[in-house]
């Protein structure tokens, strides 16, 4: 009867062990929310142009109708480098992230995505030192650039872009 009584204990003792975390006890975990952002696949098709100097993911919340939205107010994502020559790139807003600084991604709608190229050393603002190579299109819809909806605390997946070097799409205004 006192092994069962011990038994009985122990099991209790180990379930409330095995239970508690260092921070809450034995409260319930917390939910943690997802990260807020967007990620998927570039493919890139041809041969890169020698003149490229720096490849990023921009993302802008208006759309690009003249070349004052291409702007730093206007701009709400800009990627690390996706590096020269590659022809394949998997990438999230998560951890591939220049700007924003902090890496937060706010929920709401985004007019424009795309992967830009400069051929200037030093990374640039001025519109006209930017040439898009594949933009973002909604439902295979290649008529125009397509909306990106972020919920609040969602990562979306599947935003896949293709860059065809032979075959460029429309350039917003502005650049060269």
């Amino acid at each position: 009867m006192q092994t069962k009584i011990l038994s009985i204990i122990f099991i209790c003792f180990f379930i409330i062990l095995v239970s508690c975390d260092s921070e809450h006890g034995i409260a319930p975990k917390r939910y943690v929310a997802e990260t807020t952002g967007f990620g998927g696949n570039i493919v890139f098709y041809g041969v890169w142009p020698d003149s490229i100097k720096r490849t990023h993911i921009v993302m802008f919340k208006d759309p690009l109708l003249t070349s004052l939205n291409f702007n730093i107010l206007n701009l709400k994502y800009l990627s690390l480098e996706i590096p020269f020559g590659v022809g394949y790139y998997n990438y999230s807003s998560a951890d591939t992230f220049l700007f924003p600084f902090d890496g937060i991604i706010e929920a709401g709608e985004y007019a424009y995505l795309a992967v830009a190229q400069q051929s200037t050393e030093e990374l640039s603002f001025e519109r006209k030192d930017w040439f898009v190579t594949g933009v973002y299109y909604a439902n295979g819809d290649t008529t125009t650039p397509g909306i990106l909806t972020i919920p609040a605390n969602t990562m979306v997946r599947d935003i896949n872009i293709i860059c065809d070097f032979d075959n460029p799409p429309p350039q917003p205004p502005g650049g060269n």
